[in-house]
């Protein structure tokens, strides 16, 4: 009846515990530095790549820090049963993206960017059809948020 006594462990002595924890240590620091320098690399890449890429860079850092923010945000409004509210805040995102940003990379970069004729009356009438997306966005949240849910 010897199978319980080969099922005991004996406990890591000092040294092995110290040893242990060096190499938890030691991988730590190895996997930090390693992503440093990839992070580091990767924003000399990106400065290197010229301004687009920047832009787009933080335009991409925008839309994922709002999705987790709307991700935070909407447990309260999925809680009192409030419909289409995710889709709302999309939509205020774009119009506010295109309202800031619409106009001036249109003129900033039609250098590099060639504005033909579907960029060009979205630069030129850039005020009236930011004023309209407002409007329209103003009207339509009181109706598209508070409609009952239907269970």
């Amino acid at each position: 009846m010897l199978t319980g006594a080969s099922s005991l462990q004996v406990p890591p002595t000092p040294a092995e515990q110290k040893l242990a924890e060096y190499e938890k240590k030691k991988a730590n620091f190895i996997t930090r530095t390693f992503w440093t320098f990839v992070m580091i690399g990767g924003f000399f890449t990106a400065l290197f790549l010229g301004h687009i890429y920047i832009i787009l860079i933080i335009t991409m850092v925008q839309v994922v820090s709002f999705k987790e923010v709307i991700n935070i945000a909407s447990v309260p409004s999925r809680a009192r049963g409030v419909q289409n509210v995710k889709a709302l805040n999309w939509y205020w995102l774009t119009t506010t993206m295109y309202f800031l940003y619409g106009e001036s990379m249109l003129f900033y970069f039609k250098h590099i960017v060639l504005v033909g004729s579907v960029l060009t009356p979205l630069a030129t009438h850039h005020r009236f059809i930011s004023f309209t997306l407002y409007i329209f966005g103003t009207c339509a949240c009181v109706p598209l948020a508070l409609r009952p849910v239907a269970d």
